[in-house]
């Protein structure tokens, strides 16, 4: 909680002694922080000086400084990119300057994924695509063109352009947590739609970056109105029940609401464990629960011209669905305990319902659990979740699901910050992994490849990052609507059995795809980075005579069209070596073969953890480089197979896979 004195009395409830709180007026100079907590005390205070006075709850950690090891940990668990400047700023201001200033930064409508999505496609196709198609006036200015370009383009070009260069990273987190607990993609039971309309998907990611630090029920309204989740959730069409038309009131949403985006299955107790009773869990709602709550549901369509119709042409994924009352269901509704009075309209129907679920003691330990997972670690404590619910319960104002404290309370709480505990933290999805990666070493959009036909030009070049055909994992991808990775997973090993541990996103880390991962990475740092081409290669003189040449008649089909830059290692291993460009120290100078070889291991060490890695794996390391690529005549290429193998046995290390 914070509060800004002006030189004007304040009243302040205060919960610290007053010889505390006056001392830290007498020598206040920015942000301080105060953990030890004593209710029921109230002061008029004025402040010498105009400064803020910040109070956390006894709970949260104080990071008056932070190392570069910690930074790291911190910026994977509150960023989508590992940019340096981040990490810089972590290790000069702290943990909850970062956040503050990431909260700071309003959303930007033009840079929401609907806009860049539609200035884009205006960009390859003007001719049938124009930048105010992302903010039309009425169904009549809606997108008719299907295509799965426009999905492609959010999934593998627009989301990691967001991910690398924009500089609201905490939003883009919360975000990406968000559309792993409130699943939409374009994978849906009800058909391919979606992957063909990929702006309804664009309209659905925007509404969860709009609302990542506003309140949890405004979230939910929001979704429930988007055409992406209507269709997914196929209620687009649902009807009131009439045997005669042979229709009743479709049952996905109102069970999925309440299953998976809001309460559970079980009651809990705050701190997010299990409620039981003779030994059984207690079920959060029955099947006449879900009965009555998809009457809510009924008559709702996405401007369709035929109220139901769901074609993969039709209806308009650019707004709000729309209500059709003669489909609506009137009548009373009893859910959880509740009556939703008969005769309301459909958004009075929907405000009650969602008012009922926020109302429900389950949401704030089942929410914030889910929250904490996708963010810190896999196995919160008991005395974690409480704390991150009872702010979820109330913010400080008497708020309930204020989301903005919530993901304070989760970044800066002791167990993830401070305590060491040894099953703290979580394994990094193979998704963010290599979002940390690349940007760690400067991932660059490209140009001259052509996307479903259109030309990539150069002043408007895209990634393109082809994850899903790499290992089964892309934004809004997911295969059902339980996410990629089930929740409740744990390797069949006996510490986790008997621990009771999960680790959900190693059900991603299967051999297949670890394969494929490290193949991938060494696909991208060999082919598509800018040293290797300029000075390994040696067939162009600037990236521009690569772009032009290399890429023309190139198309969308390719993995990946990004390029990075290790630069900063190749140099670092030369300087070791002794050498310039040519590496000639390599051939028969063993000496200098591993001094080279530990000086890259200790630089990327400090540069993709913070100096984290163990000595004896080190050692292992450098023993085995020493041995890459030694029957290659060519010692350039040798040393780009020594940097390229060093940076992937680092990059696919539990050290750095594992985030704590």
């Amino acid at each position: 909680i914070v509060w800004s004195f002006d030189n004007k009395y304040k009243s302040w409830g205060a919960y610290s002694p007053k010889s505390a709180i006056v001392k830290i007026l007498d020598d206040i100079k920015g942000i301080h922080r105060i953990d030890t907590i004593t209710k029921g005390l109230g002061f008029w205070l004025k402040a010498s000086t105009n400064c803020t006075l910040a109070l956390y709850p006894g709970g949260l950690s104080d990071d008056t400084n932070a190392t570069r090891a910690q930074a790291i940990t911190f910026l994977k668990q509150a960023a989508i990119a590992l940019r340096e400047s981040d990490i810089e700023y972590v290790m000069g201001h702290g943990y909850a300057a970062w956040i503050e200033k990431q909260l700071s930064i309003p959303f930007d409508e033009n840079r929401s994924m609907l806009n860049l999505l539609y200035t884009t496609l205006h960009k390859l196709d003007a001719a049938h695509y124009t930048p105010q198609m992302a903010h039309p006036l009425d169904v009549a200015s809606c997108d008719k063109t299907p295509t799965p370009m426009k999905y492609r383009l959010i999934a593998n070009s627009l989301w990691w352009k967001r991910a690398f260069e924009d500089e609201d990273q905490l939003r883009q987190k919360v975000a990406y947590a968000l559309s792993q607990i409130i699943v939409v993609s374009a994978n849906s039971p009800a058909g391919n739609l979606l992957g063909w309309r990929g702006e309804g998907l664009a309209y659905y990611y925007d509404i969860l970056q709009k609302r990542a630090f506003g309140n949890y029920k405004d979230l939910l309204r929001d979704i429930t109105y988007s055409p992406a989740m209507a269709y997914y959730m196929t209620y687009i069409g649902s009807a009131k029940y009439d045997p005669k038309k042979g229709t009743s009131p479709d049952e996905n949403y109102a069970r999925e609401l309440m299953q998976l985006f809001s309460i559970g299955t079980s009651k809990l107790n705050i701190d997010g464990t299990l409620q039981r009773v003779n030994g059984r869990d207690i079920p959060t709602y029955t099947q006449n629960d879900v009965m009555n709550n998809a009457k809510i549901f009924t008559g709702w369509d996405a401007h369709s011209k035929r109220f139901g119709a769901t074609g993969t042409y039709s209806g308009c994924y650019l707004l709000p669905i729309a209500f059709h009352q003669a489909y609506h269901d009137y009548s009373a509704k009893e859910v959880l305990g509740h009556t939703v009075p008969a005769g309301q309209s459909g958004k009075e129907d929907i405000e009650s319902i969602l008012t009922i679920l926020m109302n429900n003691k389950n949401m704030a330990p089942y929410i914030c659990k889910k929250l904490i997972q996708r963010m810190t670690t896999s196995n919160p404590s008991p005395a974690y979740v409480k704390r991150v619910a009872s702010v979820f319960n109330d913010n400080g104002h008497g708020v309930k699901g204020d989301l903005k404290a919530v993901v304070k309370a989760i970044l800066l709480d002791k167990e993830a910050r401070g305590d060491s505990t040894l099953y703290k933290g979580r394994v990094d999805e193979l998704l963010t992994a290599l979002a940390h990666l690349f940007s760690t070493f400067n991932a660059k959009s490209m140009y001259g490849w052509s996307l479903y036909g259109n030309q990539v030009a150069k002043t408007n070049p895209l990634y393109w990052i082809y994850t899903g055909g790499v290992f089964d994992q892309a934004v809004m991808g997911a295969p059902d609507v339980f996410n990629f990775y089930d929740a409740n997973y744990a390797p069949n090993d006996p510490v986790f059995v008997s621990k009771k541990l999960v680790a959900p996103e190693l059900q991603l880390h299967t051999s297949r795809n670890l394969i494929r991962y490290a193949n991938f990475l060494q696909k991208a740092f060999t082919k598509y980075e800018k040293y290797s081409i300029l000075h390994i290669d040696k067939r162009y003189k600037s990236m521009d005579e690569f772009i032009t040449n290399a890429l023309q008649g190139k198309s969308h089909s390719s993995q990946i069209w990004t390029y990075f830059d290790l630069s900063g290692v190749y140099e670092t291993f030369q300087k070791a070596l002794g050498t310039d460009a040519s590496f000639a120290n390599l051939k028969n100078h063993p000496g200098e073969l591993k001094r080279g070889i530990t000086a890259l291991v200790e630089y990327l060490d400090n540069k993709m953890l913070g100096k984290r890695l163990p000595n004896d794996y080190k050692k292992v390391l450098i023993e085995e480089l020493q041995k890459v690529g030694g029957y290659d005549k060519n010692l350039p290429k040798r040393a780009r197979n020594i940097v390229v193998s060093a940076i992937i046995a680092i990059a696919t290390s539990p050290y750095y896979m594992i985030i704590r």
